[in-house]
């Protein structure tokens, strides 16, 4: 473990294309959510900030360094990766659309991002997960 600030790995800047393809990727796979979340006709008009979006990235990339840092991990976990951005989009809220509320959509869309990759990893490990309509709405 780096005991020396000169032995901790520095968090470099993502260079521009590669930012640009996640956000690509990232932006496409929201509005496949957004689809399940509220159909496909109010999804179409979904609008986004890509700016927002990048930044969410970035934040993403920083915080990789800092689990390396300080928890002396080679890499962040999948759960904690999701969590972070579904944190941010809550409060950059980097979604919009004309007739949802920016903040009901982007926790909506955060919850079900959340539950899906929640979902996918039970699911690697033979689990299912199971959440009633009542817990879902206390989560939201």
């Amino acid at each position: 473990m780096a005991n020396k600030p000169v032995e901790f790995p520095v968090f470099s800047a993502i260079p521009a294309d590669v930012l640009e393809n996640i956000a690509i990727v990232f932006i496409k796979r929201v509005k496949i959510i957004s689809e399940k979340v509220y159909g496909n006709k109010t999804a179409s008009k979904l609008k986004y900030d890509t700016d927002i979006i990048k930044d969410i990235i970035t934040r993403i990339e920083k915080r990789r360094t800092y689990f390396h840092i300080y928890h002396n991990a080679t890499k962040m976990v999948e759960v904690n990766e999701i969590a972070l951005v579904c944190f941010w989009i809550i409060k950059l809220m980097p979604f919009k659309h004309n007739n949802i509320l920016n903040a009901n959509l982007n926790i909506k869309l955060a919850y079900t991002l959340m539950i899906e990759i929640l979902s996918f990893i039970a699911e690697k490990k033979g689990k299912k997960i199971i959440i009633e309509n009542q817990q879902q709405r206390n989560l939201i």
